[in-house]
């Protein structure tokens, strides 16, 4: 069909580069000729349709369907014309009508961004011009004053990178926009340069230095990678604030407090004075109250993520994101040694995580028909979602476990009352990687504390199980008058029931029932359980954070079940040879992890605890050589004490926990033992072993623990040292 040539064809719609919706026609210049284009559809996410007139109805100013071949109105012109035409006339005209249109042209093509993304735009450009003009009025009233960038403190805090050799540079981990100056800037404002959404949370710091905290939270705190998920949380930070994926107020403040630890760029809590507070004060608040200082950057943020905690605790809005937060926040607790707020925050946490449904995994919830559901959260969507919750519960619970031992008070959550999966590995929780229960291992598995599937297996699950053990351990302490009272067979001494113990202040010796011996012979057992390629922590300077520390815990649950029981002025004790062996078991680490290049001031809290634990264990070897008269062994002992008090004292320079730990094992020493008159003698490692457990039992004529627990034998045999 004949078509005529237009050289120039106006649509009648234009998209808007704002909203991306289609706007009307634009208006036309007196005598303009319109070539009309008749759009019969378009939404947002469908390309318009366009039918272009045909060049008759289009003069005559008809309206046109623009069918093919023929219109509707050519058709009824045409037939009218047929049957009104003159005789004989009718076989010139044609046998259907013909329509002539213009040349089609492919339509606009039609960029489907979305709407939010354009009132992002908009909202970014006006946020900027508010900040540009109150720079500007700020440098109009206050004159020149300069504040020292952030990008200054950046650049300190690289050095701390190079401690941990091995792992990339510092600048890898740092976004270029948090190296990037930017003049007139504070820990607590945003700068003219700072893009802030009108809907910002209050109380957090500008972006930029947000950003940097955040980052070295995940490069320097051992459990940064397991209680979030790094690509996640970095992605859901891109976006608005009011985005319902935008991390929650609390979890950023408790970011930014603990993160305070690892970077000179925000202030935080001065080291405590101890001539004017004592070492274990639990009540902290007190000495804080007299101090008369304001708040550090780190306590703001502190008290920030307690208060928008409790808010939306209250309302019941974002609680596993809360749960999250607790658990940061309980860490920034206990590495400042605020003994009152770290119990309360880890036990709550420990207690919401129940309601949530995090101790337990389908099929093992309760028989019992209540109103209120296994959890009162949603399931996770995702796998990722899901191995995130449970890396969280299992990281509260290691929390309250570990802080818990160095007390006597009872734990917030049974273990029995936990039948959850262990976490996936690292690499598998990263990538998101799909890990069926048939092909993992259960908090109630039998032999689990033994049995360490390879597949299964990293630092972290060990960390977990050496966590499980330490709570057994505790938790058999603390049970036991109430069990033996009752007759529990499990901690009756097979051989004799009513076994008189040799501690005057413990009428019933508990070494000989079956929970006790079946304790001991796993802490002894448990590290050489490990898998083969994980029994090292320590891999040329790099410092296995995690299996460290599960490295050291079966020795503290060592220390725990023979501490009470240990007779250290008496040779031939069992108890006081054990704690005593833990106790350098210890120490020989302590002494590898500060021979490498590592940072030990990145090394999990617990780390100081395990070290002041084995001092003072040590402190009572100490005073039973002095009152010996054994010298070789005072100043053997002397030395381990001050390696112990240097090492902690070396990670008190950044952890206020450490620091405390180190005063007061110096105080103990000073106590009982009095200062030391004599130069210490030189340790060398590794050490050699003195004597063999075995064989030292053998000597007594001992055929089980229990029995050999009055056994005589050399005077200080058991302290006997290199």
């Amino acid at each position: 069909m004949p078509k005529v040539s237009t050289p120039t064809i106006s649509t009648t719609s234009i998209i808007s580069p704002i909203s991306g919706r289609p706007e009307g026609p634009h208006p036309l210049k007196r005598n303009q000729a319109c070539h009309q284009v008749l759009i019969l559809s378009s939404t947002h996410h469908r390309a318009p349709k366009y039918h272009v007139l045909n060049f008759k109805c289009r003069r005559r100013k008809l309206k046109c369907d623009a069918k093919r071949p023929a219109c509707s109105t050519c058709i009824r012109s045409h037939a009218h014309a047929v049957a009104h035409a003159p005789p004989g006339t009718q076989s010139q005209l044609p046998q259907s009508p013909e329509c002539t249109f213009d040349d089609v042209v492919d339509p606009p093509v039609v960029n489907d961004v979305s709407k939010t993304k354009y009132e992002k735009l908009e909202s970014r450009i006006q946020e900027l011009e508010t900040l540009l003009l109150e720079r500007d009025m700020r440098s109009s009233n206050s004159g020149s004053l300069t504040h020292q960038p952030v990008s200054e403190y950046l650049t300190s805090d690289m050095e701390l990178m190079s401690a941990l050799n091995g792992t990339p540079p510092f600048e890898a981990y740092i976004s270029p926009a948090a190296l990037t100056n930017t003049p007139g800037g504070s820990p607590s404002s945003s700068s003219g340069l700072d893009l802030l959404w009108p809907n910002y949370p209050p109380g957090l710091p500008n972006l930029d230095l947000l950003r940097h905290l955040v980052e070295v939270f995940f490069v320097f705190h051992p459990h940064a990678n397991r209680v979030l998920h790094y690509s996640s949380f970095m992605a859901s930070l891109l976006l608005s604030p009011s985005h319902p994926r935008f991390p929650v107020p609390p979890i950023l403040h408790a970011i930014c407090a603990l993160g305070s630890l690892y970077t000179s760029a925000v202030s935080s809590p001065p080291l405590p004075n101890f001539s004017e507070v004592a070492f274990d004060e639990i009540f902290t608040a007190r000495h804080r109250q007299r101090e008369g200082r304001p708040d550090s950057f780190a306590e703001e943020q502190a008290k920030y993520a307690l208060e928008t905690a409790n808010q939306l605790e209250s309302v019941g809005d974002r609680l596993f994101e809360l749960l999250q937060a607790r658990t940061i926040l309980t860490w920034f607790y206990w590495s400042h040694s605020q003994w009152l707020e770290v119990f309360t925050s880890s036990s709550h946490t420990l207690r919401v995580a129940v309601p949530l449904g995090l101790n337990v995994c389908p099929p093992f919830h309760s028989i019992t028909h209540s109103v209120r559901p296994a959890s009162i959260i949603l399931p996770a969507h995702t796998v990722v979602e899901d191995e995130t919750r449970r890396n969280v519960f299992w990281l509260a619970y290691c929390t309250e476990r570990l802080h818990g031992c160095s007390n006597g008070w009872a734990l917030s959550l049974d273990d029995q009352d936990i039948s959850q999966l262990l976490p996936v590995r690292g690499d598998h929780f990263e990538q998101g990687v799909l890990v069926t229960p048939p092909d993992r291992q259960w908090a109630h598995t039998r032999d689990l504390l033994l049995v360490h599937p390879d597949k299964q297996t990293d630092s972290f699950v060990l960390y977990v199980k050496a966590t499980m053990l330490i709570s057994k351990a505790k938790t058999f302490n603390l049970r036991f008058r109430a069990k033996h009272f009752f007759g529990d067979v499990s901690v009756m001494s097979p051989h004799n029931p009513h076994t008189e113990s040799s501690n005057p202040l413990e009428p019933i010796d508990p070494r000989g029932s079956p929970a006790f011996i079946e304790l001991d012979n796993i802490a002894g057992s448990f590290r050489s359980s490990f898998p083969a390629h994980l029994r090292n922590p320590i891999v040329g300077n790099v410092i296995d954070q995690h299996l460290y520390t599960a490295c050291m815990m079966p020795h503290v649950a060592m220390i725990l079940l023979h501490d009470p029981h240990a007779n250290v002025r008496r040779s031939g004790c069992v108890s006081a040879l054990k704690i005593l062996t833990a106790s350098r078991a210890i120490l020989d680490l302590a002494y590898a992890a500060c021979s490498t290049s590592f940072d030990v001031t990145l090394l999990d809290p617990f780390c100081t605890f395990c070290w002041f634990l084995s001092g003072r264990v040590l402190v009572r070897f100490l005073q039973a050589a002095i009152d010996a008269n054994t010298p070789q062994q005072i100043s053997t002992l002397r030395a381990e004490l001050e390696f112990f008090e240097s090492a902690i004292s070396q990670v008190g320079q950044r952890i206020p926990l450490a620091f405390r730990y180190a005063k007061m094992l110096n105080d103990l020493v000073q106590k009982r033992c009095g200062k030391s008159t004599e130069t210490a003698v030189q340790l060398s490692w590794p050490r050699p072993i003195e004597f063999d457990m075995e064989k030292f039992l053998e000597e007594g004529h001992s055929c089980s623990l229990h029995e050999s627990l009055g056994l005589q034998g050399v005077a200080g045999s058991f302290m006997a040292v290199s």
